[in-house]
């Protein structure tokens, strides 16, 4: 690969994480004719926290491998992200609870911080419990639908009136439809057909809705609200995963 695709494929993965890969070039900006691959990268978070989950569960056996294979992977997931889901959370209770930046140090509870906190401890339990009833592999589905919210949502409009992350419609285009034949791979593969394609319509409704909103001005979308957005998805995700697998 020449320096340039290199430099394509190490913006997509930190613009979709947050984190450079260290054996890829630093991108020193974003190329105009940035490829939104997004759901690409989704397949290899999703890939990986799978296999953490077999691995782990082989070691360590059912519940006990499980619970430590939730814990693990909802850690690794914000690693790899940069605690920016976590600390989005945490300033998304701020627009419920305003007065929380003024807590006392003292009363955790009050802050925002707890209920980051409290978002990453349901992750953690909704992951293992994911793997425990057999769903290691619906993780993978859980991270594309994730990340093809963040390949949608990357289209939508800053308070300057400019899209969030630029990019020309052909290249939004290979992305979506990117994701849209990966999901449709795991849904022909699947033993719950309609659990998966809900959780991607599920996806899909939600970004649009937030994209209008960003266009009429309605949601100051800047990339914290990008951030805060894909991980809230995600967690509604693994809750409908947990439903599908239980049902």
């Amino acid at each position: 690969m020449n320096n340039s695709t290199l430099e394509k494929l190490s913006s997509v993965w930190t613009l979709a994480t947050g984190r450079p890969l260290s054996f890829l070039p630093e991108p020193k900006e974003i190329p105009e004719d940035f490829p939104v691959w997004f759901p690409l990268v989704g397949l290899v978070v999703g890939s990986a926290c799978a296999l953490v989950a077999w691995i782990v569960v082989w070691l360590f056996g059912g519940f006990a491998g499980s619970l430590f294979s939730g814990i693990l992977i909802a850690l690794l997931l914000e690693l790899v992200t940069g605690w920016r889901g976590f600390n989005g959370a945490a300033l998304f209770a701020m627009h419920f609870f305003p007065k929380a930046a003024d807590a006392a140090p003292d009363k955790f509870t009050a802050q925002p911080m707890f209920f980051g906190a409290v978002v990453f401890a349901v992750r953690a339990v909704m992951l293992a419990a994911a793997v425990h009833e057999d769903g290691a592999c619906w993780l993978v589905a859980v991270m594309l639908c994730a990340y093809f919210a963040r390949e949608e949502l990357s289209a939508a409009k800053t308070a300057s009136g400019t899209e969030l992350i630029r990019s020309n419609t052909a290249e939004r285009r290979k992305g979506a439809v990117a994701g849209c034949v990966l999901m449709l791979l795991f849904i022909l593969v699947s033993r719950r057909v309609w659990g998966a394609a809900g959780m991607f319509l599920l996806t899909w409704l939600t970004s649009w809705y937030l994209i209008k909103r960003s266009e009429n001005g309605t949601l100051d979308f800047d990339r914290r609200a990008f951030d805060t957005a894909a991980y809230l998805i995600e967690t509604v995700l693994l809750f409908l995963t947990v439903i599908c697998l239980n049902r």
